[in-house]
């Protein structure tokens, strides 16, 4: 039987593995619906481990060479490691960037001076990771601005906007009160807050002002360290999304919320307003909980006619995402196997 000729990719982050090998949602669903595109033999997913630093990279380093690219997830101190332990794997590098990685706005919300040097070490590293790597993608082209123009200048060529997606498989429509059911909540209407990793960030006491002054009829749903699994359940049981982050890259909670029909209202934030534009029954909010809570009390009277869902399908849906991507691998692997 002949052996299948498409490519092997391993995927790189520094969000360490769970029960389903893979830390982040994000990539989670990433590596399973590229492994549907019939030009991939094979994706699979390694952790970089901060407090195995060492044995991390080697593992890396070891398992590279089994692949015919390597993608690296999220920048910074860490990304710089891995290329420099898998740099005599000849295999095309590429680095995407998620948000506070390039842009480093975390640093106005940082507690201490240790926090906020590390923040902007991990910002040049990833500056020069954009030098470094064969090939470099933003999940919004908004965060190309944060990167030295010289830099941009240097590198425009390798440069590529990574839009993330959302798996339309996994986030199917459910009944609202059965969805409620499922988390234990019941009664009123529910605000979607989501907080993967419980940070000050995404600035919960803004939302929970906002919420307050909407009335007793909204409640705040949070949504924190839940599996990937879970959170269709979580948008589905919702009214509407909440976000009131101080930094963001590109919000993947917006595109879950949209490609379920949810109404999302967003404070200024990374692409917020990009991926909010042209939209009637969502919108960009006030950082002012009173103005914020009316704004959106004014848009929830208005009836729900956008279903983003259809017509934004294709700027959501992973699959129809993922091909741009992995049609950016196989330019790369040809003009490697011409170089040689």
């Amino acid at each position: 039987m002949p052996q299948s000729s498409g490519m092997k990719v391993l995927l790189v982050s520094n969000q360490n593995g769970d029960g389903k090998s893979i830390g982040n949602p994000i990539l989670y669903r990433m590596m399973c619906t590229m492994r549907e595109d019939e030009r991939i033999e094979q994706v699979d997913f390694m952790p970089f481990k901060a407090g195995k630093t060492f044995s991390s990279l080697r593992q890396i380093a070891k398992a590279g060479r089994s692949y015919d690219l390597i993608h690296v997830h999220f920048g910074g101190i860490y990304a710089l490691l891995v290329w420099f332990a898998t740099y005599r794997v000849r295999v095309p590098k590429f680095i995407t960037f998620h948000g506070t990685d390039i842009h480093a706005k975390a640093i106005k919300s940082a507690r201490s001076l240790r926090e906020k040097v590390k923040i902007r070490l991990n910002q040049w590293a990833s500056f020069v990771c954009i030098m470094l790597f064969d090939r470099h993608g933003y999940v919004a082209e908004e965060m190309r601005q944060y990167v030295p123009r010289w830099i941009r200048q240097k590198t425009d060529g390798q440069a590529f906007i990574q839009p993330l997606g959302v798996d339309y498989q996994l986030f199917t429509s459910q009944n609202q009160q059965e969805a409620q059911r499922k988390l234990g909540v019941s009664g009123g209407k529910k605000v979607l807050f989501s907080d993967v990793s419980n940070t000050s960030v995404k600035r919960r006491d803004l939302a929970e002002k906002i919420v307050g002054n909407m009335g007793e009829d909204y409640q705040l749903l949070l949504m924190s360290g839940v599996s990937p699994d879970d959170v269709p359940t979580y948008v589905n049981a919702c009214d509407l999304l909440l976000l009131t982050s101080d930094e963001e890259g590109s919000p993947n909670i917006i595109r879950e919320c949209l490609a379920l029909n949810k109404r999302v209202y967003s404070v200024d934030v990374g692409d917020a307003r990009r991926q909010l534009q042209g939209l009637t029954n969502s919108l960009i909010i006030s950082r002012d909980p009173n103005e914020a809570a009316q704004m959106i009390l004014q848009n929830l009277e208005k009836d729900y006619t956008d279903d983003t869902r259809t017509t934004r399908r294709d700027i959501l849906d992973f699959r129809q995402l993922n091909k741009g991507v992995i049609s950016l691998y196989d330019k790369a692997l040809k003009s490697k196997s011409k170089a040689a």
